[in-house]
C-alpha cells in the first residue's frame, strides 16, 4: 500500500471565504500547502463536507475559488484554547493550476505576496 506524501506547509496568513452549500463563512488561513490548507473556526464543519474556498489574496481577493473537502475538524476546547486552536483542515480536490503557480511564488518569496 502507498502512503501519501503530505506536502510542506507553509504558514502563511490571509483570509479566505468558504461555501458549504448551505452558507458562506469566512475566516483566516493559517498555513497551506499546493494540496491543502487549515482554516482558522470556531465552528468548523464536518469531516467529509465539500466546500469551496475563495482566498482573499492582497490584489488577487475572489481571483480563484478552489473546490475541496473537510478532512479534520478541531473543535473549540475551552480547557485548552491555548494549546489548539479551534479550526478544519481542507483538502483541495479540484487543483487550479493558476492558483497552485501564484501559491509557488509567494512561497518562493517567503511566504510574502509578490508584486
Amino acid at each position: 500500500m502507498a502512503i501519501e506524501q503530505r506536502k510542506k506547509r507553509y504558514p502563511f496568513r490571509f483570509e479566505v471565504v468558504y461555501d458549504d452549500g448551505e452558507g458562506f463563512m469566512s475566516g483566516p488561513v493559517l498555513d497551506i500547502s499546493e494540496t491543502g490548507c487549515f482554516i482558522e473556526t470556531v465552528m468548523p464543519l464536518t469531516a467529509g463536507k465539500k466546500v469551496r474556498v475563495t482566498p482573499l489574496l492582497e490584489g488577487e481577493a475572489g481571483a480563484y475559488e478552489l473546490e475541496g473537502e473537510v478532512v479534520r475538524a478541531q473543535e473549540y476546547d475551552q480547557d485548552n484554547h491555548f494549546d489548539r486552536v479551534p479550526g478544519m483542515g481542507i483538502k483541495f480536490t479540484g487543483a487550479n493550476p493558476a492558483f497552485i503557480a501564484e501559491l509557488q511564488k509567494i512561497f518562493e518569496a517567503g511566504g510574502q505576496t509578490p508584486g
